[in-house]
């Protein structure tokens, strides 16, 4: 029960994020990973950048994300370019994917 509340705390922050509509996010396209639909990015009130897988998503809601129907779209590395100063803020020591750890840290327990 308590992994259900955490879902549904995560995609409420997310959808709250984004006007409770997906296609009010940007589409991160990961490259390299065929088996990886990308991530969805919002901004909270705050412009704080709240990111949430897209197979996630699906698991969550049911529903398929069609990114050409996202306000926008990054690569990852737009993602990580436009969020450099961020990023070393937020995520000074991590050497892995930045936007795996940023899920991680928006993630409700």
């Amino acid at each position: 029960m308590q992994n259900m509340t955490s879902s549904t705390k995560q995609l409420y922050l997310f959808l709250t994020a984004c006007s409770g509509n997906w296609r009010n996010t940007v589409h991160i396209s990961c490259q390299g990973e065929t088996d990886n639909p990308g991530y969805l990015l919002a901004a909270d009130r705050d412009g704080q950048p709240v990111i949430l897988p897209v197979q996630r998503f699906y698991e969550l809601t049911g529903e398929q994300i069609d990114p050409a129907e996202c306000c926008g779209q990054l690569t990852e590395a737009g993602f990580e370019s436009l969020y450099a100063q961020y990023l070393l803020w937020r995520l000074p020591t991590a050497e892995e994917h930045p936007l795996r750890r940023l899920c991680e840290k928006t993630e409700v327990t």
